[in-house]
């Protein structure tokens, strides 16, 4: 029984297959047809010999915008203004991307001038690595010595993912909302008299960055620049420690699992952000190489907390910093856009 359905279902498929390409090549014959009768004038035939294969899906996007404009010519031709614009508004939101070609006649043209096809807003993902620099705003230790550095490094790049949503103001400016999830990680030495500290963390977090772009439209590639502000809401901090006690105190290095330092924490965070980058526009859309680099301005650290965690100060003798992060992200991205079209006129 089973291998009879399968049977019947590949006999459906087969029969749709060689169905869909009756049609279309069809369709292709009906488009020739109707090309050649507009050169030789008979023009009164030509809607109803595309009609058919415009309204079932019988063309390619090559074929379809040329039914279009064959379509949209034949209307002006014959003086049928309101269905010459009725089939440009069909033809533009199907191909809001079409530019002028040097064959297409001064009606054509004109008519094509008098709507505004825009995009409105876009939806991508965007996802990427980045790299942590620390700045302390105030040192901290247990000894109450504050005059010191703290050997603050990267950890290396780590990543970041998530959607970004624009809303377009003008043909230049566009405003920018992304949802990001962002981990970041950093590093920590301290030289101690009788010993050496070695601090790992890594912070998880929803980004929210907010910023504004200006597009330099030069054709197929649009550098942009951006400017904004980002929110940071923490889901996850931990902190991975060593200390290296020197052999000749007679004490055991002290080392051991990962640390929550969530509560040590602020769950929120603001930076400004600046950057730019470089869009590759394709159909209804661009790929986009972006660069960012995020100025924290609030303390990461939440003092009341400071000395919470018994563990961090009593079995490694450390203690945090105040601190923000300041981060540079290097991204791609894919965004689709979304178009409407205006009739100047009106």
């Amino acid at each position: 029984m089973n291998q009879f359905l399968r049977y019947i279902s590949i006999l459906i498929l087969f029969f749709v297959s060689v169905s869909s390409f009756a049609q279309e090549s069809e369709c292709a014959f009906k488009l020739q047809e109707a090309e050649d009768a507009y050169e030789t004038g008979d023009l009164d035939s030509i809607p109803s010999m595309l009609r058919d294969c415009i309204s079932n899906h019988g063309f390619d996007d090559e074929e379809l915008a040329r039914a279009y404009r064959l379509l949209i010519k034949t209307y002006l031709f014959e003086d049928y203004q309101e269905m010459a614009e009725l089939t440009m508004l069909k033809f533009l939101k199907k191909f809001p991307e079409y530019e002028i070609r040097p064959t297409d006649p001064v009606e054509f043209t004109y008519l094509y001038k008098s709507y505004q096809t825009v995009p409105v807003y876009s939806i991508g993902i965007i996802g990427g690595v980045n790299y942590s620099f620390v700045r302390i705003i105030e040192p901290y230790s247990l000894d109450g010595t504050e005059d010191y550095e703290g050997g603050y490094s990267s950890s290396g790049v780590t990543y970041q993912f998530g959607l970004q949503i624009k809303r377009y103001i003008n043909r230049n400016i566009d405003i920018n909302l992304d949802v990001i999830y962002t981990s970041k990680i950093y590093n920590n030495t301290l030289d101690q008299i009788d010993s050496k500290i070695i601090y790992d963390e890594t912070q998880s977090m929803l980004s929210f960055p907010l910023s504004g772009t200006y597009d330099f439209m030069l054709g197929k590639f649009s550098p942009y620049v951006r400017l904004g502000v980002n929110l940071d809401y923490m889901l996850s901090a931990s902190a991975n420690l060593k200390r290296n006690i020197e052999s000749d105190v007679g004490v055991d290095d002290v080392t051991g699992s990962a640390i929550d330092i969530f509560s040590n924490r602020k769950p929120c965070n603001i930076s400004a952000l600046i950057g730019g980058g470089v869009k590759y526009n394709v159909k209804k859309g661009y790929i986009m190489l972006d660069l960012r680099y995020n100025m924290g301005f609030t303390n990461n650290v939440n003092g009341e907390n400071r000395r919470a965690i018994q563990e961090l100060w009593s079995d490694y003798n450390y203690v945090d910093d105040d601190f923000s992060l300041n981060n540079l992200f290097i991204s791609a991205g894919y965004v689709f856009s979304f178009y409407q079209t205006k009739n100047n006129k009106k």
